[in-house]
């Protein structure tokens, strides 16, 4: 079986990453890529998300974009380009729930923390640089809550995947040349990759 490359994006909300998505997505077809974006699974969520997530919510979240995941390979694309992974839904179960994670949330983050190790690129785009989250009807807007957010995405990165964090800010994102190397290859001309403070 030909290999997937899966392309990861991630970070707090209003950051920068579904912009990020789609320039990378289309770089890698304007150089004979098959590839996809896969969007967010959270705004399909039929239970609440943001500060009112439940276990319910972490659950349908990681699952679905697990099966979208899937789906996308098996309708053969070979570059996926993800606006968030697996992981997320748990970043943000963290930040709203005072409860200790359930016992089945436990098991899946460990599982999904597997799956995750196996994207071929992991780009963390950082909020630095963003001066005010835009209002949609979906995302949240409460700035606390979303450099909350970004805070345990950094923790959760770096603790699991450490050098492999690619990282970027909101401004880099946008001055950033992207270009495509052997195999897809992913480069971006502002990335970094320093260590993140825990």
């Amino acid at each position: 079986m030909a290999k997937i490359y899966r392309h990861l994006i991630t970070g707090t909300h209003g950051c920068g990453k579904s912009t990020l998505s789609h320039r990378i997505c289309s770089e890698l077809k304007k150089n004979g890529y098959n590839a996809v974006v896969l969007s967010e699974t959270a705004r399909e969520s039929p239970f609440p998300i943001n500060q009112g997530q439940t276990v319910n919510s972490t659950l349908y979240i990681a699952l679905k974009q697990a099966v979208k995941e899937l789906e996308a390979i098996a309708y053969g694309y070979r570059h996926l380009v993800l606006d968030r992974g697996v992981l997320d839904s748990f970043v943000y179960s963290e930040a709203t729930r005072q409860e200790s994670i359930s016992g089945l949330e436990s098991g899946l983050l460990e599982a999904f923390k597997v799956w995750t190790g196996e994207y071929d690129d992991i780009f963390f785009v950082k909020s630095e640089g963003c001066d005010a989250l835009q209002a949609d009807g979906v995302r949240d807007t409460d700035r606390q809550f979303a450099r909350r957010i970004e805070d345990l995405f950094e923790r959760l990165l770096m603790e699991n995947f450490g050098d492999r964090v690619r990282v970027l800010t909101y401004g880099d994102m946008w001055a950033s040349g992207i270009r495509v190397g052997d195999g897809g290859k992913i480069y971006l001309d502002c990335e970094r990759c320093y260590g993140l403070v825990l």
